[in-house]
């Protein structure tokens, strides 16, 4: 069986939004993600320090976004738009269902590596002061584990699992693979280890889960 390469990231790496040529969205960006790496909220960011950042004239803020709350709600959305159809491919690329969790906990990671400071920031808004950014970064976790559990439901045959439990398995896994990219990022001598210990938590949960179907404690 010819097996389909699951898709690449597009989105552009920091180095990339911070280059000359690339526009002023994209430099607005990386200075954004910059700053806010730094142990700082990004609706804590101003305007002149991310236009300084930026190497752009204040005021071209206002022509791309017409507030730090929109372009905290553009950054969230970038890059979940980016990832979620890379891991839905890893999911549709006909690879052996037990490899699958392995492989995607690969692509993720590496694509926290490519991209740090989206996933620091991340991380630190979900449980920052912004209810408005919690709430966004929520919703698109929602969304991933939804399409992770309509992926489980529809390509890995039949598991004993119901609908509902597959759907309440999906949120705690994708948040917690989201969390775990901190530890990567930080700890570059554990990785693989976080890796194998990160994909065992996935399988743990799903085993779990059928263990406590067949003795009928979860319906």
């Amino acid at each position: 069986m010819s097996l389909t390469k699951p898709r690449k990231a597009t989105r552009n790496t920091l180095a990339e939004r911070e280059a000359p040529e690339a526009g002023g969205r994209e430099r607005l960006i990386a200075a954004a993600l910059k700053l806010a790496a730094e142990k700082r909220s990004l609706l804590a960011l101003g305007v002149r320090e991310l236009g300084r950042m930026a190497g752009l004239n204040p005021n071209t803020f206002y022509r791309h976004f017409k507030s730090l709350d929109e372009l905290s709600l553009a950054i969230i959305d970038e890059f979940a738009q980016d990832l979620a159809p890379a891991l839905r491919s890893i999911r549709h690329s006909g690879l052996p269902v037990e490899t699958v969790p392995q492989r995607t906990v690969e692509y993720v990671f590496d694509y926290a590596k490519q991209y740090p400071e989206a996933f620091i920031v991340g991380v630190r808004e979900l449980h920052g002061s912004s209810g408005r950014l919690q709430q966004a970064i929520r919703a698109r976790i929602r969304q991933v584990a939804q399409e992770l559990a309509e992926d489980i439901l529809a390509t890995q045959g039949p598991t004993g699992l119901s609908a509902a439990i597959v759907e309440e398995l999906t949120e705690p896994i994708v948040e917690h693979v989201f969390h775990r990219t901190l530890d990567y990022l930080e700890d570059p001598k554990r990785r693989a280890d976080l890796v194998l210990r990160t994909t065992h938590f996935i399988e743990a949960l799903i085993a779990g889960a059928l263990t406590l179907k067949a003795q009928k404690r979860w319906n």
